[in-house]
């Protein structure tokens, strides 16, 4: 866990240290912070930090005998291709070595459970029963098979039987049934007896449609590892769980050690269209009579919001961290007293729907699915849109949360310090459906300055040959340049304009600098914090620096937890990035 401050060295300092006309945000001790914690659903979450490896010896594997049978190293059946399965590579077992089920360390030998969360149906994980996994991820319930890994994230199929684990991992179909008694399937008990592991075939392109996973639209290429079989015991993954398991491990144990502070949890919304409002599984809490002068604990109910965390499905599509956040600032405002966050969104808006500008506020077509792009962001509620379930089908889609009323306000009064405190495993993408145009005329409007004192400047019009569109992007101030924060890979809608075709460091600078409530005095702003599980993306690092917050990058789950409370001591210190 390293703090940006600490990353940036010398350019960001002499930024800082340059800056004018900035006030320092306040925190008072008789108004403990309001914290919202959003967390990454997106479906890289289920990848495991370090992939099960390909590594192999060339030369080997010995040969099948006879190499025509399915069952055979070498030989293709309904399982796959059955090259260098197995557990005795010199490669493999080098490559293996973080994992022993006979160590004495619990660390290494995964005997103890890394998440036994009552409150799951399932522990993560038994150290005593074995899992189907591919070797980016477990094997999700409805993209591959043999299925371990319920939609629900919180419960799993297991076997305690080796041989059980092993057949099902194979996928013998009828014709290949005479064939289970062969090589790979001895290799297969073998291995899992004597290693707790065993690297199973490969899913040839004929067996993809029904043994998964099948490459989407618009989406970088699967790795290789994707399509490699595995069959583990719990041990291996106690010792190295997938991300979504150390994200929901390290949230929950910072909600159990936070102290004064009221939180809530949301996770980024499902496809709901262009604008895709994120998904309020619990709000803040407890609400404001029960607060002062202290958190009533009993009200917090910390074990409500570990629930909350639990119940995050970690499906979503896209990583839609700046319309999440925009839709997170519709929360903290004063909507439900005086309908500011509508009087500023209500369609039609002015100027335009939003830029980027391609008919009256769209984006270019999708390159990859040619999906149009002409009514960007243009439906009558685009950016209050209400939740909604499809009558055919049932599925639900969150609509834009608001606060609640009375005392169950997020904000309880002029001096609380708010946040949003991002935790995710990467870098946005598809994820600028918000209204960039309107919120950059009401910053400038206001006289908004950047962390350097120089004023914000937005300029929407012919945003393709513009030289100097305007608007936020700091990623220039953490090694990189500009242009990195115009990524346009795998990533639709964006802008058209150089130097700001991502505007989710321009949502973090409007919820830093807007005062979100006309019932209070003062300026009721949100800061937003980003930990990078894994990953800093100058993206991320731009995002905590627009939203007057601070980034940190987090590559074990100690860090990822004690990243996620220097986070929370930086909203109740009050104090700036």
């Amino acid at each position: 866990m390293r703090p940006v401050s600490q990353r940036l060295g010398l350019t960001l300092g002499l930024v800082m240290a340059g800056a004018s006309g900035l006030v320092p945000f306040e925190s008072h001790a008789d108004s403990p912070p309001g914290v919202m914690f959003l967390l990454d659903n997106h479906e890289s979450m289920q990848d495991y930090p370090e992939y099960l490896p390909e590594a192999f010896t060339p030369g080997y594997e010995p040969p099948a005998t006879p190499a025509t049978r399915p069952g055979d190293r070498g030989g293709t059946g309904s399982g796959g291709l059955a090259l260098n399965t197995g557990c005795d590579d010199p490669a493999l077992v080098a490559a293996m070595s973080w994992f022993d089920k006979d160590s004495p360390d619990p660390a290494k030998n995964g005997s103890v459970i890394y998440d036994s969360d009552a409150d799951l149906a399932s522990p993560f994980f038994d150290p005593n029963r074995f899992y189907h996994s591919r070797g980016r991820r477990i094997n999700f319930v409805v993209e591959e098979s043999p299925a371990t890994l319920y939609p629900d994230f919180e419960s799993m199929a297991s076997s305690s039987n080796t041989l059980t684990a092993c057949y099902s991992s194979v996928g013998w179909d009828f014709n290949d049934y005479p064939y289970m008694a062969t090589q790979i399937m001895d290799d297969c008990v073998r291995c899992l007896t004597t290693r707790g592991w065993w690297r199973g075939p490969i899913v040839t392109d004929a067996l993809k449609p029904y043994q998964g996973p099948n490459q989407k639209p618009g989406e970088a290429p699967l790795p290789p590892e994707a399509f490699r079989k595995w069959v583990v015991s719990g041990r291996v993954l106690n010792v190295r769980p997938p991300k979504f398991v150390i994200a929901r491990k390290a949230l929950k144990d910072a909600i159990a050690a936070a102290s004064n502070v009221r939180m809530g949890v949301a996770t980024f919304g499902k496809d709901h269209g262009w604008y895709d409002p994120p998904e309020l599984l619990a709000s803040v809490r407890p609400s404001c009579d029960k607060s002062s002068p202290n958190i009533d604990e009993v009200a917090l109910d910390r074990p409500l919001l570990m629930k909350a965390v639990n119940k995050t499905e970690f499906r979503n599509n896209e990583r839609s961290t700046g319309e999440a956040l925009f839709g997170l600032g519709g929360y903290f405002s004063s909507q439900g007293v005086d309908g500011k966050w509508a009087n500023w969104f209500n369609q039609p808006i002015n100027p335009g729907w939003g830029w980027p500008g391609c008919c009256s506020g769209g984006t270019s077509d999708n390159p990859y699915t040619g999906e149009s792009g002409q009514n960007w962001g243009g439906a009558s509620d685009e950016w209050i849109k209400p939740k909604s379930v499809d009558p055919a089908t049932g599925y639900y889609r969150p609509g834009q949360p608001w606060e609640g009323s009375g005392t169950d306000r997020s904000v309880c009064s002029e001096s609380q310090a708010n946040a949003v405190i991002v935790v995710t495993g990467g870098r946005p993408h598809s994820d600028n459906s918000v209204p960039i145009t309107r919120m950059m005329d009401i910053l400038v409007a206001d006289g908004a300055r950047h962390a350097d004192g120089s004023l914000l400047t937005f300029d929407p019009s012919n945003p393709q040959t513009n030289p100097n569109p305007g608007g936020v992007n700091y990623c220039h101030l953490f090694g990189s340049t500009q242009q990195a924060c115009d990524y346009t890979d795998y990533n639709w809608p964006t802008g058209l304009a150089t130097t700001n075709k991502n505007f989710m460091d321009d949502v973090a600078f409007f919820l830093s600098h807007a005062d979100l409530r006309g019932d209070m005095p003062g300026n009721q702003s949100v800061r937003t914090f980003v930990v990078g599980y894994g990953d800093s993306s100058p993206m991320l690092q731009s995002i905590s620096l627009a939203g007057k917050g601070q980034f940190f990058r987090a590559d074990q789950p100690g860090e990822l937890r004690d990243a996620l409370l220097n986070a929370l001591g930086e909203v109740s210190a009050g104090s700036t990035p």
